[in-house]
């Protein structure tokens, strides 16, 4: 393995070929300078790099480099070797070709960030309309009724009643909330304990304010445009498979928008995404 990086790092000092913009240049231990097309990350051993867009991926050693220039010419890349040396564990860099690709932590991030961005929405107006009817009784006694000294009636009692109707309507509902994808999606995905009005409720919601799934669904598609080619990520089913796993979360978040109710598979499929944010391997 030695032989091979060290041959690697020698064809890539002799090369006279001229990278283009996005390349990186450090300087080797021997003095001289050395261009990669990108560096991927910065490991406890050393550099993963690539020479051209189109060579697999190589692991360069620390010391083929020389520490002292790569403090002062590249400060970022030198604080990532600390960071891998003393945790003993892969620090990402992205640089050169790299620039604008995700590492599978940073996609991690990027999925919860998408998940726990706040977003003031307008609420579908809800009213309640009460009636309510007053009944007053009241006791009066009428008394004799006197003419020429003749009592004509004798004093009764009677009740007279009045009652009054009023009808009042009432805005239950606030205009706006404040919400997140991550609080829809979780109620969207429950299979017990919502009711069907909550979730018509929720539905009406993602209808009056149709960017609060969709901008999720963008998000996604971002992140996945950003993922790294395979061979840079570790031979695991979840990194193996994360297009795949976020091609069918942006198709579900926006099949979620158009419908009138949530289907057990639609269910399944949102757990996933949210299982998908919190699994240890993407953090």
């Amino acid at each position: 393995m030695n032989f091979r990086l060290t041959v690697a790092l020698l064809l890539v000092i002799t090369c006279s070929a001229t990278w283009s913009e996005a390349a990186v240049q450090l300087t080797g231990s021997n003095g001289r300078a050395v261009e990669f097309a990108g560096i991927w990350e910065a490991r406890l051993e050393g550099l993963v790099v690539v020479t051209t867009a189109e060579s697999s991926p190589i692991i360069v050693t620390w010391d083929k480099f020389d520490l002292a220039k790569l403090k002062s010419e590249q400060p970022a890349l030198e604080a990532a070797r600390q960071r891998a040396v003393f945790l003993r564990s892969t620090q990402p860099v992205n640089l050169g070709l790299f620039a604008e690709i995700l590492t599978a932590s940073q996609v991690g991030t990027e999925i919860n960030r998408m998940l726990d961005v706040p977003s003031t929405v307008k609420v579908p107006l809800a009213f309640r309309t009460t009636t309510e009817t007053v009944v007053q009784a009241q006791l009066v006694t009428l008394y004799s009724t006197v003419w020429d000294g003749l009592v004509l009636t004798q004093p009764i009692n009677t009740i007279n009643q009045s009652s009054k109707t009023s009808t009042e309507t009432r805005q239950l509902s606030p205009e706006e909330i404040t919400t997140t994808p991550r609080r829809v999606l979780t109620q969207l995905s429950r299979f017990e304990g919502v009711l069907a009005s909550d979730r018509r409720a929720l539905f009406e919601l993602n209808k009056v304010n149709p960017k609060l799934l969709e901008g999720a669904a963008q998000s996604l598609e971002r992140i996945r445009t950003s993922l790294p080619p395979k061979r840079f990520l570790a031979n695991d089913p979840i990194l193996q498979t994360l297009d795949h796993r976020l091609t069918e979360a942006v198709a579900n978040i926006r099949d979620l928008g158009a419908g009138q109710t949530v289907s057990r598979g639609q269910q399944d499929r949102i757990r996933e995404l949210l299982a998908l944010a919190d699994n240890p391997i993407l953090r």
